[in-house]
């Protein structure tokens, strides 16, 4: 008799630590794509039915072209796949996709899920959006021109170097229409540098690469920068 109830109370704490240790899911909301107040409004809609949320603004995997949940297989609640879901398609962003992954990021081998969002549910095809182009780009054959940054803010600051100096000129950059890219410097009527947007897969020895590249439009001789300058921003897939 003795032994059956020290087995109970050994059997009931190793309950009670295990179910004390559990935790709710953590949902990692990717909102670069939606406004703050979206973004502010769906993230409070996930916690107030019981779920952590950590929002980011950080790139889509490039396999991601309409809404999806990803979910870790180690996911210890696994009702928050319909719960996100639900609430996801509540707040007007129906779930086209919902997959398992176990590979990647740190927060696949967790008890957490993944949720990306599109304003319109998909990436428009074959286009990029605004918030993919807000990168720090590196010159390639750009003569003085060494670095080109594009901010959330709609603003840029174009590096340029000399053997004597450097100089950051700065201004609002406008993408108003896919493939083009326009640099207005402040005081300016009109824009001072266009590009063409092109977007292709590489690879080199390590792994497949994603780049974007802006190819300048409008050299001449006012211009710092060389006739065939590209920048480019790359990212490992």
């Amino acid at each position: 008799m003795k032994k059956t109830i020290i087995t109970y109370l050994i059997t009931l704490a190793f309950t009670l630590v295990v179910s004390g240790c559990a935790s709710p899911p953590t949902v990692y909301l990717y909102g670069k794509y939606l406004e703050p107040s979206k973004v502010q409004a769906l993230s409070e809609q996930l916690t107030d039915q019981g779920l952590n949320v950590e929002v980011n603004d950080f790139d889509f995997p490039t396999s991601v072209s309409t809404n999806t949940l990803l979910y870790s297989l180690l996911l210890q609640s696994p009702e928050a796949i319909d719960n996100t879901t639900s609430i996801a398609e509540h707040a007007g962003y129906s779930i086209n996709r919902v997959q398992s992954l176990t590979q990647g990021n740190h927060w696949y081998t967790k008890n957490s899920l993944a949720l990306f969002v599109f304003p319109d549910g998909n990436r428009p095809h074959g286009t990029l959006l605004a918030q993919d182009l807000i990168h720090s780009y590196i010159a390639n054959r750009c003569g003085n021109g060494e670095r080109l940054t594009l901010y959330k803010d709609g603003t840029y600051t174009l590096t340029l170097q000399t053997p004597t100096s450097s100089e950051d000129v700065k201004g609002k950059w406008k993408y108003r229409q896919f493939p083009y890219l326009e640099l207005q410097e402040p005081n300016s009527p009109y824009a001072n540098y266009y590009f063409e947007i092109s977007r292709v897969e590489s690879e080199d020895k390590v792994s497949k690469l994603d780049l974007t590249h802006l190819h300048l439009l409008n050299a001449n001789s006012t211009n710092p920068l060389a006739s065939e300058c590209v920048f480019t921003y790359g990212v490992r897939i």
